[in-house]
């Protein structure tokens, strides 16, 4: 079968860890914690844990409009009189955005370059009236990438490399695209055919899509991540966020109106009203994987699934 690793963290500590399967049935390679997957839309915890440093840096605010990092954002107003759309609204899903840039890359898996992108924009116009609604926009977060680019002056990945990943350690992270041939990824199945057969899915390279959807990493890696939602102190070394930023992004700042899920800046918040319990995190999924992160904070522990 194809793999599945998968890591539970307690505190500042992955406690249990393991891989099942392959990740590679071909090759007979098993999966293992040190396993490679593709872990798509789990992306955007990185893109707006990259805004708020530089919002505790003072180089930005969550509530200024996005025209004042891009200029060139310009798409068409179905709604003239909403607010202007701003940081908050993008790593919250309220923008009224649409959910994707102009073209069918889940589709085809050819996907558009930054340029590409940005020339579109002009031909697409909002769905929704500013922050009326949740909804889902990975062109949202797009976006949210290139004012982390336009106001640090480094490329995105380069950001999230230098201030992210490095300090946290997480050296088996990938925010550009992963080599399709390294030895360590896992290989991308569709699923399950009758006859119990699975097809090869097609290697994606997200490429003007990359801050919502393109970062790879291990079980090992994104427990790193995990555990500094558990910390707390001021930001230094590997506490990349100060306690109380890193509280302000697990709180609800968006809530459904059956209050049994909201989002946080970036984080996805759900209730379980049935254990009462709450947690947060976000999935992630690209042709061939399939993952998750989630967290209870009142139990400093996490969980870490990638196939």
């Amino acid at each position: 079968q194809p793999g599945l690793s998968v890591g539970v963290v307690y505190d500042q500590e992955l406690v249990w860890a393991q891989g099942f399967g392959y990740a590679s049935v071909e090759e007979e390679i098993a999966a293992t914690p040190q396993t490679v997957y593709r872990i798509a839309s789990i992306t955007k915890l990185f893109t707006s844990t990259a805004h708020l440093q530089l919002r505790d840096a003072g180089k930005l605010q969550l509530d200024d409009p996005i025209t004042r990092h891009i200029p060139w954002f310009k798409v068409q107003h179905r709604y003239p009189d909403a607010p202007p759309i701003t940081i908050r609204h993008l790593i919250t899903h309220t923008s009224g955005l649409p959910r994707e840039a102009a073209f069918p890359y889940w589709t085809t898996s050819e996907f558009p370059t930054r340029e590409q992108v940005q020339e579109a924009l002009a031909e697409q116009e909002t769905i929704l009236p500013t922050e009326t609604a949740w909804k889902y926009s990975n062109l949202a977060v797009t976006l949210a990438g290139e004012i982390v680019a336009a106001v640090s002056g480094q490329d995105y990945a380069e950001y999230v490399q230098e201030h992210i990943l490095n300090p946290l350690e997480m050296d088996s992270t990938f925010v550009n695209t992963i080599d399709a041939e390294h030895p360590s990824l896992a290989a991308a199945y569709g699923r399950r055919m009758t006859d119990g057969s699975r097809e090869m899915s097609p290697f994606t390279d997200c490429q003007g899509i990359t801050p919502a959807a393109n970062m790879a990493t291990t079980v090992e890696d994104l427990a790193r991540f995990a555990m500094l939602q558990f910390r707390d102190g001021p930001a230094e070394g590997e506490q990349i966020l100060k306690g109380s930023t890193l509280r302000e992004m697990h709180r609800v700042h968006w809530l459904a109106p059956n209050w049994q899920m909201g989002w946080g800046l970036g984080f996805r918040v759900e209730r379980d009203s049935t254990k009462g319990r709450t947690y947060i995190g976000h999935g992630g999924s690209v042709k061939g994987y399939l993952t998750q992160l989630t967290i209870s904070l009142v139990d400093k522990i996490a969980v870490v699934v990638l196939t």
